[in-house]
């Protein structure tokens, strides 16, 4: 896993086994990229490696020289060239699109797989010479995303008309006249459309990570590094042009000049980098903190701040309302706390959940010690006519070891038990599963996969073809939140931090619903509900 990070950071990504050169195949003909990536300042072209193609060719195709290709992946001399391997190949702008006349009006097209220049032709009402003489084609050939310009036909004056026209100013025209105008019986939506919220054609992302790439590489920082490549490449399908900017944060924080000309800054990890960064923003642009729950204390004193982990208080809250959802009128509320515990925090916050709900419950609180009493207090205080719903208020596994077993005697007993309790117990290992699905676990949690999905199943196949590995929960993570917020940025505009509070996004493994402050800050309260249930199966309720 270390060698594969170590490629991915120069951008040589393994995508499978090695394909051997021959010299005597025809090597594969060269499609250049237009997926650009920045990295340490620099502009690169991304380049997936087919069979059978060779450096030379893709040096010839791009314009560059092959020591600048192997210069930009270091550890491409020793690899090689491998099949669906993805290189870094340097920026040249050699201007493509040709200047256009400053006596033609001219739309841009961004051509489609399926579309060759005689359709575009016909579809615009013009040549396909006016089209080749525009961009300078010397040959009809067009590759995918390639963009032209189209000219657009000026109007011709009516016959009777005897004044004197007006010169005719050219400009740039960017929407395709494709689209459907309305009828004169329908108003277009966008006139209904404040400015501010218009879609933005190019969305540009600053990543600030801890990746150590010169040490021992940060795994977690990749995992979500990896995710965020492959929301890029889903964003490209959609056509959104995204232009990611990445930064090693261990090299120091990047210049607030370069992350103002982001419309987001996605990342640090640690508070205390979050923190020196919003010092220096002074929110002149968003910050939007990826993975640490306990980061949301910062929106108290800066602003232009997203919380995009939901907090742990949340979850807490959350809990309290699912509770009494499920109670019915035969049903008991019964709270487990443990007695002289050194951490109180979940007990505290738990018991103030249920108490904002309005929720009537008893209280057993012991210490394990007290662990053989346990089965008669419970016995005592549980229902036969109806559901007990036991809520267990903490976090240390030791004690929810020891409820769990106290809950099955219970169960033998005949006794009919839901159990709910904090996301942390889903990552106790000293406990066992079926002893969950047994009590019907009820948990609420900023996280979770449900690999019963055709999108997950889509997804995971992607990334092991892509990295020859599984993808852990920070590539999930890094996948939802970039395809979140650019898609909210592709969107919106300007405007969007505003659509954040009416925009509820559902991802792989994490969910977006955001409040807001008076400080223009902005925090997750969405939260997954997942129920273990007695066929030992799981299922993500919402």
């Amino acid at each position: 896993m270390k060698r594969l990070v170590r490629i991915l950071l120069t951008a040589v990504l393994v995508l499978s086994g090695t394909a051997a050169l021959a010299q005597e195949y025809v090597p594969t003909p060269v499609t250049v990229s237009k997926e650009k990536v920045k990295l340490n300042g620099k502009v690169y072209l991304s380049h997936v490696v087919l069979e059978r193609q060779t450096l030379f060719g893709i040096a010839q195709a791009y314009g560059v020289k092959i020591d600048d290709i192997y210069e930009a992946n270091p550890s491409l001399r020793e690899t090689g060239l491998q099949k669906n391997a993805i290189i870094l190949i340097p920026f040249v702008d050699t201007a493509q699109k040709a200047p256009a006349p400053t006596d033609v009006a001219y739309t841009e097209h961004t051509v489609k797989w399926y579309e060759d220049i005689d359709d575009i032709a016909k579809r615009y009402n013009v040549t396909v010479k006016e089209i080749m003489d525009l961009n300078n084609l010397s040959s009809k050939k067009l590759t995918t995303r390639q963009v032209l310009r189209i000219p657009v036909p000026m109007p011709v004056a009516p016959i009777e008309e005897t004044k004197e026209e007006a010169p005719v100013e050219t400009e740039t025209v960017v929407v395709e006249p494709a689209q459907e105008q309305p009828t004169a019986q329908e108003e277009s939506p966008l006139e209904f459309i404040a400015p501010e919220y218009a879609p933005q054609e190019t969305v540009n992302v600053s990543l600030i990570l801890p990746f150590h790439a010169s040490g021992n590489v940060s795994e977690i920082n990749m995992d979500f590094y990896s995710g965020v490549l492959m929301a890029m490449k889903d964003m490209e399908k959609q056509d959104h042009k995204v232009n990611l900017e990445v930064y090693d944060l261990t090299s120091g924080i990047p210049p607030v000049s370069n992350l103002t000309k982001s419309d987001f800054v996605l990342g640090p990890v640690a508070s205390r980098d979050i923190e020196a960064i919003l010092q220096r923003l002074e929110g002149q642009v968003p910050l939007i903190s990826p993975l640490d729950q306990k980061a949301a204390a910062l929106a108290t004193n800066y602003s232009n701040y997203i919380q995009a982990p939901t907090p742990v208080d949340s979850q807490y809250e959350d809990l309290g309302l699912w509770v009494k959802e499920d109670t019915s009128d035969n049903d008991k509320i019964i709270l487990i706390t443990e007695k002289g515990a050194s951490s109180v925090t979940a007990a505290v916050a738990i018991r103030s959940a249920l108490a904002r709900q309005e929720l009537t419950y008893d209280i057993v609180s012991y210490a394990i010690v007290d662990g053989r009493t346990v089965p008669a207090t419970l016995q005592e205080t549980m229902v036969k006519d109806g559901v007990n719903r036991v809520v267990v208020a903490s976090e240390s596994e030791a004690f929810m070891s020891d409820v769990v077993l106290n809950l099955g005697i219970m169960l033998g007993k005949g006794f009919d038990i839901v159990m709910y309790a904090p996301s942390k117990a889903r990552t106790f290992d000293t406990i066992d599963g079926s002893a969950y699905h047994n009590l019907s676990l009820h948990i609420c949690c900023s996280y979770h996969v449900d690999y019963s999905s055709a999108k997950v199943d889509r997804f995971v196949r992607a990334y092991r073809s892509l990295f020859h590995t599984e993808p852990s929960q920070f590539a999930f993570q890094g996948y939802d939140t970039a395809t979140y917020f650019v898609n909210q940025v592709a969107s919106y505009g300007p405007g969007w931090k505003k659509m954040l509070e009416r925009n509820r996004g559902t991802g792989l493994h994490t969910d977006f619903l955001f409040d807001s402050d008076p400080s223009g800050n902005h925090q997750n309260k969405a939260v997954r509900r997942i129920i273990y249930n007695k066929d030992y199966t799981s299922t993500l309720v919402r």
